[in-house]
């Protein structure tokens, strides 16, 4: 069990049943309390009941697409109250810049594994407390996701 997991709100959007259910199974053996939604909307449901501490999010999401979930947290830009991590396959440079944009805070690139996702999730948390992510950051994230 991680630390900086135990006991956080994770929730999971993905439409792909398999992926959802490997990361639930992922974050809870982490010691996460993990919430899936498979479209948007419900995502955005859960959220506002749940109150996570953080959220992965696939951006390819049919009707209501990530980029949009992502507006409807942050409507006037000032960020959102927890981590976000957008997934995808494929992601384009412009993809994770607008991800980033509208308040993402770290990409996961599919194929990843369950240790990835637990990394990348606990390292969200010990950021908590750091300052903010320098605007070159988001450059350096579309490098990063392109290599």
């Amino acid at each position: 069990m991680n630390p900086d997991l135990k006991d956080r709100r994770i929730v999971v959007c993905d439409s792909d049943r398999t992926v959802l259910e490997l990361l639930q199974i992922r974050l809870d053996l982490a010691g996460c309390h993990t919430f899936v939604a498979r479209t948007g909307d419900v995502a955005l449901e859960t959220i506002k009941a749940m109150r996570p501490h953080a959220l992965l999010l696939e951006l390819n999401l049919p009707e209501m697409d990530g980029f949009e979930v992502l507006r409807a947290l942050n409507p006037r830009g000032e960020g959102i109250g927890f981590p976000v991590l957008v997934m995808g396959k494929k992601l384009a440079p412009a993809d994770i810049q607008r991800a980033v944009g509208l308040g993402a805070r770290d990409v996961l690139i599919k194929p990843f594994s369950g240790a990835d996702v637990r990394e990348r999730v606990a390292r969200q948390f010990r950021r908590a407390s750091a300052p903010a992510r320098p605007a070159g950051a988001v450059a350096q994230l579309a490098r990063a996701a392109s290599a």
